[in-house]
């Protein structure tokens, strides 16, 4: 529950260009900077998750027996590592982007 006093403070303004939006924290960034920061991180999030994965099937192939079973287990590693992978580099390129 937010406190009355919480209603008085004036909006912080966004760490990178300075405008005054209502909930955004001391040193936090604006809905509209976020999202930019993430279009420009989404490429290089994409070709290393892309390269992640590549590494993973190619582990797989080279390393294990080629049966049926190892070959779906294989496809849904390389799903969920390219999925986790893009997140945590979308994560870190914002960080670094941000500063």
């Amino acid at each position: 529950m937010q406190s009355q006093l919480a209603s008085l403070e004036p909006p912080a303004p966004c760490a990178r260009c300075q405008q005054r939006v209502p909930g955004v924290k001391w040193g936090d960034l604006c809905p509209v900077c976020l999202a930019e920061l993430r279009r420009r991180a989404s490429p290089l999030a994409r070709i290393i998750s892309l390269m992640c994965v590549a590494g993973v099937v190619w582990f797989a192939f080279a390393r294990l027996p080629l049966t049926m079973t190892v070959r779906i287990w294989v496809a849904a590693i390389a799903i969920a590592t390219y999925f986790l992978v893009r997140r945590i580099v979308t994560q870190i390129a914002v960080e670094v982007m941000r500063k």
